[in-house]
């Protein structure tokens, strides 16, 4: 391991974990040393995969490696009394999102810090290069003002675990797959006015769901969020961004180097083909850098991580209630 290493433990041993390990074999940045999941079973089949230490309880893994930080993939419920216990031992926080099911608990998180941890929510899509370039076109104004934004996110039923389409353990498409499109908004418009939603309930959540951010200029936003397509449905990304001088758009089930086309008012479409890198890699590659070097998470600031959740509950209120949410 080189002095310049992170010591990370991994707490989660699902599918997004081994998405983490996969993502970090090829980064100097980080070395993960140990699983912890309270499914001994797999945290060991984890564990053994990748030659680390397994363990069941958190704060023995704590004390007998002694990491520098903890990479939370668990589900969402989970995510604040695990901080607990890594704020109590002074371990650095990378959380899967969204930080939480509540803005109360999403605070009291924030508020763990002020025992001198720092705490990053993976909101990967910032790392995803189409999304990236996207957002560095939108904020240089190449091609004018945004007139319009359509952002889709849509997947069948998820068929490696049981828990995410429950209102109670990820919040259901509404909270666990929205964000993403939110905090992607955000980024390019800031906060909006207010929500209005609609959709579809199954399984006590809100797993299909319309939204429309409703901002003072009136450019017309809409998100779509579902976890309940067809099985035979292949899981997709899509956004659509209208600008003055250009349309953006996104399709991931277009070929690698084709999912991002810009159809400019003068002149031929084409693909800006953006640099291909692992999304995964560099967000734990960023956390871990920024760790060592003392620095604060700039590029995923914790307060808009709270702000995205805060907007994807606006839009379940508003589900609840048929009416617009104001923020």
């Amino acid at each position: 391991m080189s002095s310049q290493s992170v010591k990370m433990l991994l707490v989660g041993a699902g599918l997004m974990g081994k998405t983490h390990l996969e993502a970090a074999k090829c980064l100097d940045s980080v070395e993960y040393v140990g699983v912890v999941d309270i499914n001994a079973e797999a945290g060991n089949g984890l564990a053994t995969e990748f030659d680390l230490k397994t363990f069941v309880d958190l704060a023995a893994a704590i004390a007998e490696l002694k990491p520098d930080a903890a990479d939370i993939c668990t589900p969402t419920p989970h995510h604040l009394p695990l901080t607990r216990i890594c704020a109590s031992a002074g371990v650095h926080v990378l959380c899967e999102k969204p930080i939480a099911l509540t803005l109360e608990d999403a605070a009291e998180m924030k508020g763990l810090e002020a025992d001198g941890i720092r705490i990053m929510v993976a909101q990967v899509i910032r790392f995803w290069g189409e999304y990236r370039l996207a957002r560095e076109i939108v904020r240089e104004k190449r091609y004018g003002e945004i007139q319009a934004v359509d952002c889709r996110r849509l997947s069948p039923p998820p068929d490696w675990n049981t828990w995410m389409l429950k209102r109670e353990f990820s919040g259901g498409a509404v909270l666990d797959m929205q964000i993403h499109d939110m905090d992607f908004v955000l980024q390019m418009l800031g906060k909006p006015q207010a929500v209005q939603a609609w959709g579809a309930e199954r399984d006590g959540a809100f797993n299909s769901v319309h939204s429309r951010l409703i901002y003072p200029s009136g450019i017309p936003v809409r998100i779509e969020a579902s976890m309940i397509m067809p099985p035979s449905y292949p899981f997709r990304m899509y956004f659509n961004i209208e600008l003055d001088g250009a349309v953006l758009e996104m399709d991931f089930w277009r070929p690698k180097g084709r999912r991002l086309m810009i159809y400019p008012q003068d002149g031929e479409a084409f693909s800006p083909e953006p640099e291909e890198r692992d999304a995964y890699a560099d967000e734990i590659d960023y956390f871990a850098v920024q760790v060592k070097a003392g620095k604060p998470f700039d590029m995923v600031a914790l307060d808009e991580s709270i702000l995205a959740l805060e907007i994807c509950l606006a839009s379940e209120q508003s589900f609840l209630t048929g009416k617009p949410v104001k923020l």
